[in-house]
Formats: structure tokens, sequence, C-alpha cells
């Protein structure tokens, strides 16, 4: 009894130690006797007594690549560019890669920092590939402005990483993100950046002073033209008769005005006895 009962546990203990899990987020790629399977294997319990099932992440994935010195479009080069790159590997896609790649498999925790265990595949070609991105990006713009266009660097990064990816493994990769980290230029950039700044500075508060210039030759001629047109429509409105009673008033003010210093007469037409005598 106690021999069976040893055998059935040293049954069981082989039977686990055949076994091999695939966790949630990987896939399994099966080799029989150096073969490898075209069907990637989803999550579970596999026995692998006669076979080997090795465990490929399927996760996003990210890396860095730091210290990089690539020239802008103003043949400017950079002192230090340091960026960060995610990807992801389709499934489905892997026990090709495996079988195409077999020589560019690296442990997860060789990639990422406290990384797992399980494989990933072809990922020096997408390193190799990324680096080459970044410069075609950097050599698209100017050293001076690159700083203020971080996005559109990451952008243009990501599309041209994922378009050489395709171009010979359509749809195995997925770059889901470009973070542009770091980006430093040489102390002459610098100079020329602070410099085209101030420059900027100037030109936009100039344009500023000549839009508010505008806006008030616009607010002058404006109000011109509406003295000119309420001049005109009071003009108008006078008749004849009006007009002479307004001439009148405006003859009569002035008479006035002068009359009230001191030695002035003032005689008014059609033989009118003085209006104001102050004569001595």
């Amino acid at each position: 009894m106690t021999a069976l009962r040893t055998l059935s546990l040293l049954c069981l203990s082989v039977a686990l130690g055949a076994c091999s899990q695939i966790d949630t987020g990987n896939v399994g790629v099966e080799r029989t006797l150096g073969k490898v399977g075209q069907e990637a294997l989803p999550p579970g319990l596999y026995f692998t007594l006669f076979k080997t099932v090795d465990e490929f992440t399927a996760k996003e994935v990210s890396f860095s690549l730091e210290n990089l010195t690539p020239k802008s479009r103003d043949n400017l080069t950079m002192q230090d560019v340091d960026i960060d790159i995610y990807f992801k590997t389709t499934p489905a896609s892997i026990p090709a890669l495996f079988v195409k790649y077999q020589g560019d498999v690296v442990q997860h925790k060789q990639v990422v920092k406290d990384g797992t265990g399980d494989l990933l595949v072809a990922y020096s070609r997408v390193q190799r590939e990324a680096r080459e991105a970044i410069y075609k990006a950097i050599a698209q713009m100017d050293a001076t402005t690159m700083h203020t266009k971080r996005a559109e660097l990451a952008e243009s990064v990501r599309n041209t990483l994922q378009a050489e990816l395709d171009a010979t493994d359509k749809g195995a990769f997925t770059v889901t993100a470009v973070n542009v980290r770091n980006m430093l230029t040489d102390k002459a950039i610098e100079s020329a950046i602070r410099q085209r700044a101030e420059t900027d500075q100037a030109i936009e508060k100039k344009r500023k002073e000549i839009d508010l210039a505008k806006a008030e030759a616009e607010r002058l001629i404006v109000q011109a033209e509406g003295e000119a047109r309420a001049n005109q429509i009071i003009s108008a409105s006078l008749t004849p008769a009006l007009k002479e009673i307004r001439l009148a008033e405006i003859q009569r003010d002035t008479a006035l005005a002068i009359a009230s210093k001191q030695g002035n007469t003032v005689l008014m037409g059609g033989g009118a006895a003085p209006l104001v005598s102050v004569g001595r």
C-alpha cells in the first residue's frame, strides 16, 4: 500500500513537472522535436512531457533610447535626446516571428526594469527601427524650434516606426506611444533659441502696436463720417426761414460778445439805434 502511494505521488510529481502554464496577456509557442507550431497557444495549462511550450509576452512593452545625438534639418547636432518607445506584438503573429527571428529573442526583464522572464521576439529589430525613425524625424525639424514641437516630433517618430515595421511584418507590431523625455541642444543652439524667442517677442509687440493703430484710425474715420453725416442731416432739415432765424441768432450772439468789451459800440443794420453803447 505504501509502495502504491509512493508510486502515485511520483507519477503526480512527474505529471505536474511536465506541465507549462501560460499566463494572461501572454501566448505559448509549441515546439515538438524542433518543429515550431504555427498557432499561438492561449493562456492556460499545457502538458509538455514530450514537447516544449515557450511563453512569449503579448503585453505592451516599453524601452528607452538614450544619449542620441542626431542632426536637425538646419545641420545642427543635438547634444542629448532621450525617447521612450511603447509597442505590442500581435499574439497570432508570434509563432511566425519566432521562426523568422529565432536569433532575436530576449527575456522581458532584459528590456524592462523589474520585468518578467517571459520571452520577447524581434526586440533588436524593433529597437533598431526605432532609432532610425528618431534620426529621420529630427532631420526634418529645425533645432531652434524643435523644443516647442515635442508632440509633433513624437507623432512623426511613431508614424515612421510603424511604417517601417509594417514594411516587412505587416500587422505584427503596433507602436502604441512615443514619449520625448529629454531633448538638449548645445550651448550655441541654446543661444540661438533665446535670440529667436526675443526676436519673435519683438515682432509680436510691433504687430500688436500696428493693429492698435489701425483700430484707432478706423475709429476716427467712423467718428468723422458720423459727424459729417449728422451735419448733412441738420443742413438738409433747415428751411430758408429757419436759416434766416439761425443767422440772426448768430449775429446777435456775436454782437453781444463784441459789445461786452469796454469802448465798443455795436450798430444794427437798417438805421436801428445802437444795441449797446458804452462810449464816453
